[in-house]
């Protein structure tokens, strides 16, 4: 794929020996970095980056002989922290709220075969804000490859604060709380969310139709990589699709689009409520939010691919 073509244009060589250094992509554990590699392109703020998808991942994995959608979100998620670490001289350090994403994926172009994927993907990033010469809000729109097939589109919205800035949007004049024992009942069956483990299950029972708490069990080891002070996006985005799959009895169903709008921060030790209303005018397609203390959290749309399998 290195050197290739497409549209007639050379596209960048890439390297997929190493992941990138693990702090550019907030995570600890190096088997969760699937960025390789970035390189910039003759176009003002148009990068080109690769990832490698292992074959069978921990949690994202698809029960149908594909690529689970969700580690494309996860790798367009790492790609914007990565971008503005690296070349927007973000801080380590600095926090990063995410406020839109949307990916839009072609399931069926994301068999896996016998080796792990190679995936390109295109970025360009807009709509930068800064305050002062600190990049403070950013937008990005990915496109993804594997060789010369599109697998998906992605866009996201993402703002940067100072430590200082972010301690001031997160807890005001008070000051960092004691943060108490995590929300965790007990999980609802994996087989209605297509999850064989019980601690991979992010729903709790049923309380009202297509109404559940949402789990946070802060000892999981890909959705809490690193201790966080609120529920990770990832986490909802999980409960998202965990949502869709139960309220449409589809349990083993991937996704062919996944889109939120994060509204406020999410608490670990408060209950919070996750519901799914089937779209009657949208085959396969669900709305869901995430409440707290009455308030949205998040809120946004999952469609499931229909056929389930290859």
């Amino acid at each position: 794929m290195a050197g290739g073509t497409h549209g007639g244009e050379a596209r960048p060589v890439l390297s997929f020996e190493s992941t990138v250094p693990r702090r550019f992509v907030h995570r600890r554990a190096v088997a969760e970095v699937f960025l390789t590699d970035c390189v910039a392109t003759d176009t003002v703020d148009h990068f080109t980056l690769g990832a490698q998808w292992p074959r069978s991942h921990s949690f994202y994995r698809s029960h149908n002989g594909r690529y689970d959608t969700m580690l494309m979100v996860e790798t367009l998620r790492q790609a914007t922290i990565y971008l503005a670490h690296t070349r927007y001289r973000v801080p380590l350090g600095h926090p990063f709220v995410m406020h839109t994403l949307r990916v839009d994926a072609t399931p069926h172009a994301l068999a896996i075969d016998d080796r792990p994927a190679e995936v390109t993907i295109e970025a360009q990033v807009g709509d930068h804000f800064y305050r002062g010469n600190m990049l403070a809000r950013f937008s990005v729109v990915y496109v993804c490859r594997i060789g010369d097939t599109e697998i998906g589109r992605g866009f996201g919205t993402a703002s940067v604060f100072t430590p200082a800035a972010y301690a001031q949007l997160r807890w005001g004049g008070s000051g960092p709380r004691i943060i108490g024992t995590p929300v965790c009942p007990e999980p609802m069956a994996g087989k209605m969310v297509g999850q064989f483990r019980s601690e991979d299950v992010v729903l709790g029972t049923e309380h009202g139709p297509n109404r559940w708490t949402l789990r946070v069990d802060d000892e999981h080891p890909v959705l809490f990589d690193h201790p966080s002070d609120h529920v990770p996006g990832m986490l909802v985005l999980e409960a998202f699709r965990q949502g869709a799959r139960a309220a449409l009895a589809m349990p083993h169903a991937d996704i062919e689009s996944v889109e939120v709008t994060y509204h406020r921060f999410a608490e670990n030790d408060a209950n919070a409520t996750v519901s799914a209303e089937p779209d009657p005018d949208a085959p396969c397609t669900v709305g869901i939010s995430v409440e707290q203390w009455g308030q949205h959290i998040a809120s946004g749309r999952v469609r499931l691919l229909s056929d389930g399998f290859l």
